[in-house]
């Protein structure tokens, strides 16, 4: 779990230290409650996985990356209408992806970087 406290770290002063600069308190209120978000998805996943030793972060992660896909084609299949179109509904979950591949993006390299650790201590 050292890599998740230093993903949290790196996020959380990286937050802080944009707030101290920048003046514009309605997008800080914003950017904490995204940051919030993000940690605790992260954080969450992050611990179901330590504690269930046989699943991977890699998949998990590219899952989570493409949730929102998914979730758009799926709703455009079963409303009909375009998968880009916000007017339909669908479209709408495509803004889900500011979130999700982030998340799934660190999920992926911290999988990566558990298999390889794993394989170096063999």
């Amino acid at each position: 779990m050292p890599i998740a406290a230093i993903i949290n770290a790196f996020f959380i002063s990286s937050y802080f230290s944009t707030l101290v600069t920048s003046g514009n308190r309605s997008a800080n209120g914003f950017g904490a409650v995204f940051l919030v978000l993000f940690l605790g998805i992260f954080n969450t996943v992050l611990f179901i996985i330590y504690f269930r030793k046989r699943i991977s972060l890699t998949p998990i992660g590219l899952f989570i990356a493409i949730l929102p896909i998914i979730c758009a084609f799926l709703s455009s299949i079963f409303q009909g209408g375009s998968l880009f179109n916000e007017g339909s509904g669908s479209g709408g979950y495509l803004w889900l992806l500011i979130v999700s591949m982030p998340i799934g993006g660190l999920l992926i390299v911290s999988g990566l970087l558990v298999k390889l650790l794993k394989r170096r201590s063999r």
